[in-house]
């Protein structure tokens, strides 16, 4: 069984390695399903608020690179 403290050294190594497109995406798709995951327990459909959500974060990251660093 791996130790949670090294797996997430394991993901956060593998996601600081990818390009900043897949990054891009892989940061905007992640906070499109936090958004839909929180509407489904609140008991409400944001799909729009999601996919809003997704775009703006990828855009972001594409444009300014503001999450992801090359440091640790």
């Amino acid at each position: 069984m791996v130790p949670i403290p090294h797996a997430i050294r394991q993901v956060d190594r593998w996601a600081r390695e990818l390009s900043r497109t897949r990054y891009a995406v892989l940061l905007g798709a992640s906070a499109a399903i936090g958004v839909l995951l929180v509407g489904f327990l609140l008991q409400e459909f944001l799909l729009l608020r999601a996919l809003t959500m997704g775009v703006v974060m990828f855009g972001l990251e594409y444009t300014f690179e503001a999450f992801q660093t090359t440091e640790g």
